[in-house]
């Protein structure tokens, strides 16, 4: 028997517990419920995704990529391919941004940084972005206020 889905605005896939602690309690104190699960979960089958998906129908995914690279990202690519996940709206966050676009060329990929703040104005920024169905904000744009300019793609194709 299937269980009832909630729609939870906000999933947060990250690395870290301390990172989708703090996110998930900025994200309540905005009024979005969020749910979280570890990468580690995730890739080992420790959670069942699919299970995961279906009773909370997040609209967008935060998600880490993490060192090594170039296996999280084969991982992201192999997950963003499955039905269940193409039409939501993925933000991507690393701590080193540079090392990442040189492994892998990843683009439009938010930076944060181990401990207090994490970075967090940047990924709440573009949830919000996210869920008003607007273009993300570009990881550089600092105008809060202002419209956001075409953004980069989150997600870095393959031709």
């Amino acid at each position: 028997m299937s269980r009832p889905t909630t729609r939870t605005p906000v999933a947060i896939f990250n690395s870290h517990a301390e990172f989708v602690d703090a996110l998930r309690e900025t994200l309540d104190r905005e009024g979005l419920s969020s749910a979280t699960a570890l990468l580690a979960e995730i890739q080992d089958g420790t959670l069942d995704l699919v299970a995961f998906l279906e009773v909370h129908d997040p609209r967008v995914i935060v998600y880490d990529l993490p060192r090594p690279f170039e296996r999280h990202w084969n991982f992201l690519r192999l997950l963003r391919q499955t039905d269940v996940l193409q039409k939501r709206t993925w933000i991507l966050t690393t701590t080193d941004r540079k090392a990442l676009d040189a492994a892998v060329g990843a683009s439009g990929v938010i930076e944060i940084s181990f401990g207090e703040p994490y970075g967090l104005g940047g990924v709440v920024k573009a949830v919000h972005h996210a869920l008003a169905d607007g273009p993300p904000p570009r990881p550089d744009d600092r105008s809060l206020g202002q419209p956001a300019k075409p953004a980069k793609p989150l997600i870095h194709e393959d031709p």
